[in-house]
């Protein structure tokens, strides 16, 4: 490919205002693929870091993103790649291969090794679950005995409380995604929304950037899926926000000691 079947590949995803070149270095870099200048708005890949056009456009993609977000979308943050970053870059890959030139296509042996990654995750989720049952079976013990739950969790089990609530969220949780996932859908916007794209494949960024959209409310009375939706998400962060409650309190607490 030329720099400019490069650049006309890329145009595909965005219709940048602000003008850009590709420059293909002809070099190979122990340090970098490529990289984005953005007082020149130059995208310069070291192509010869490269077997084929696959993993070329990956990183042209990588770089154009960095152009949109600086010149068209004003993201303006010290972190090059925040999760506004990831989140935009898997847009464009996502379209990429939808215009033709960017393939997932694996290989038997990286897909052989994909499977057992895979039943490892989950394999991995239903022993989080088992352990966030045990969790709550210990809660309710501890009440009966009379014993302190935070520090049967800190002290025994070395485990933080944000944590230990989060596994034992999981243990009613019907949901086979990764802890992460799973977090990441429950303090969504839209649930429903959040989970159909993590079901279509799409990235831990990707669902986050879903989760910060708001849908449009109906003026007609909510639904009570929708109330009990609300009703969760609510207690969530009723929740998390008593966590840290007690967290300022005993700060506070131990600065006036």
């Amino acid at each position: 490919m030329t720099n400019e079947e490069i650049k006309n590949k890329l145009t595909k995803l965005y219709d940048c205002k602000e003008d850009f070149t590709v420059t293909m270095s002809g070099k190979a870099s122990s340090r970098v693929n490529g990289l984005y200048k953005p007082l020149t708005h130059e995208i310069i890949l070291h192509n010869k870091n490269f077997k084929n056009d696959n993993q070329l456009m990956y990183t042209a993609v990588h770089e154009f993103t960095h152009h949109v977000l600086t010149t068209e979308k004003g993201v303006k943050t010290t972190k090059a790649h925040s999760g506004a970053f990831w989140a935009t870059f898997y847009d464009f890959l996502d379209k990429a291969i939808k215009e033709g030139f960017y393939t997932r296509n694996r290989n038997s042996k990286t897909q052989e090794l994909i499977t057992q990654a895979k039943d490892i995750q989950k394999t991995l989720v239903e022993l989080q679950k088992q352990l966030g049952t045990v969790l709550n079976k210990l809660h309710e013990v501890c009440e009966e005995e009379g014993e302190r739950i935070e520090d049967v969790i800190e002290s025994d089990l070395q485990m933080s409380r944000n944590k230990a609530k989060e596994l034992q969220r999981m243990a009613v949780s019907d949901s086979e995604f990764s802890d992460e996932m799973t977090k990441t859908i429950s303090s969504a916007k839209d649930v429903m929304l959040a989970k159909k794209a993590a079901e279509d494949g799409k990235t831990i960024e990707q669902v986050k950037a879903i989760a910060k959209k708001t849908k449009p409310v109906d003026d007609d009375l909510e639904s009570p899926e929708q109330l009990r939706r609300e009703k969760k998400r609510l207690e969530t962060t009723i929740e998390r926000l008593n966590d840290r409650l007690v967290q300022v309190e005993e700060t506070l607490a131990s600065m006036s000691e």
